[in-house]
């Protein structure tokens, strides 16, 4: 356990002083094996690489790209409108279209911050001019956010899926419905407050001809959705197949359907995509390391014990591991808080019986809510720079849909089949 307080206090002081988190886990890491005479060039450098080596690692620059090239092709400004006709007439009006815009995009990014830039950019100024408080539009677009990563795809989940040899198939099925009950507890909320408010705000007027045509429009961007679920689903392909097929389909959309992707900017486009990537890796890389110390060292087994001892209840321990996971995520980004605590906890929760597809997913729900909570959370910042208003604003405007999504976060935990439904029905789980 001094190992343990040894790597973590190294890791939490550097962070703490500034230090990017890459530098961080890299130097906790190199301190515990300097401590305990293992400390060699060619360990470390074989170890990072270890983390890299792997096939289903691929699925992420391919939906990386797959993101970019939806989200620079017209995607967005199209299921904004088709989420217009669909829910605009709800009370509520725009505050439903933003979540629904979002949550198709969800199965399109599988990332929280691009859905909140590619979404937020065209609806923030459009429910500022329609009378909608600045803080609140901006507040509805950071939470619909967190819906990107639990929807398949998601980067997050890949990442965990690497990490703990579990089906990213079966993580992918499993966020459905905990992404889905999001969704609609979002879209209860913004209906309640804008009935309890009296908004005079104007609604879209409904209109099947419309909706019609904005689907029709839209409907390049509504199937690539589809092709990603339903191939792995249909066991078409595999979770890591179905991004390279998602990039080739929203490369072809974005080129001959929609026609607003050029070949000159491409080239821009795949180099910021390979920039996003190569920040993502590195991290994986490091975090290998991490998780040959914590191995060597024996310290999930320790920490095992540890729990087992002091706790007898599997609920117990996932409301005491929820409770981690929510400070953790003020102050990591998700996908670098999955790739640190997933060695240290997997273990722990199989030792209580507790599914590794479930644990994966509700980690996720749990990590990605962290990116609308202070003093790091990433949506935050850019739903309030979009919005030209402070954080301070925000983050109290963000506070009922924060419950929300604590809410669906409680509702899981209790219920692990609402995660587990869909899986069972397809892997041997």
């Amino acid at each position: 356990m001094s190992s343990l307080g040894l790597l973590f206090g190294v890791f939490f002081v550097l962070l703490l002083l500034g230090t990017p988190i890459l530098f961080s886990l890299a130097a906790a890491s190199l301190v515990v094996l300097a401590s305990i005479d293992l400390l060699s060039p060619q360990l470390v450098m074989q170890r990072i690489y270890a983390g890299l080596d792997s096939f289903p690692m691929l699925a992420i620059p391919f939906f990386m790209a797959a993101g970019a090239l939806m989200e620079q092709g017209g995607i967005s400004r199209r299921l904004v409108n088709f989420s217009s006709y669909l829910v605009g007439w709800i009370s509520g009006g725009l505050g439903h279209v933003a979540v629904i815009a979002s949550t198709i995009f969800a199965g399109i990014s599988g990332s929280a911050v691009a859905d909140t830039t590619a979404i937020g950019s065209t609806m923030i100024p459009m429910m500022k001019r329609r009378g909608y408080a600045p803080e609140f539009s901006a507040a509805v677009v950071a939470a619909s956010g967190v819906i990107g990563p639990i929807i398949p795809p998601s980067i997050p989940l890949v990442l965990y899926g690497v990490i703990s040899g579990v089906s990213i198939g079966a993580l992918f099925m499993g966020g459905i419905l905990p992404g889905l009950m999001m969704t609609a507890a979002l879209m209860v909320l913004i209906y309640f407050k804008a009935r309890r408010s009296n908004w005079e705000i104007e609604t879209e007027p409904f209109s099947y001809a419309g909706l019609w045509a904005s689907f029709k429009e839209a409907v390049g961007a509504l199937v690539m959705p589809l092709i990603i679920v339903g191939g792995i689903l249909g066991g078409i392909f595999t979770a890591t197949e179905a991004a390279v097929v998602a990039t080739v389909y929203a490369l072809v959309v974005g080129l001959f359907w929609y026609k607003e992707l050029s070949l000159s900017s491409l080239p821009d486009l795949f180099y910021h995509a390979g920039l996003n990537t190569a920040v993502v890796m590195v991290i994986v890389g490091v975090a290998n390391l991490v998780g040959y110390v914590l191995t060597i060292e024996q310290l999930p087994m320790m920490l095992s014990d540890w729990f087992s001892a002091k706790i007898t209840s599997a609920l117990t321990l996932l409301i005491l591991i929820n409770l981690l996971l929510l400070v953790a995520g003020c102050f990591l980004d998700g996908g670098s808080a999955i790739i640190v605590f997933t060695p240290v906890l997997l273990p722990v929760v199989k030792t209580f019986g507790i599914d590794p597809v479930f644990f994966g997913v509700m980690m996720t729900v749990n990590l990605m809510i962290g990116t609308v909570t202070p003093p790091v959370g990433l949506s935050l910042y850019i739903a309030s720079g979009i919005a030209g208003i402070s954080i301070a604003r925000i983050c109290k405007a963000i506070l009922p849909f924060l419950l929300a999504q604590l809410l669906v976060l409680m509702l899981i935990t209790l219920f692990p089949d609402i995660v587990l439904f869909i899986p069972q029905q397809l892997y041997d789980i």
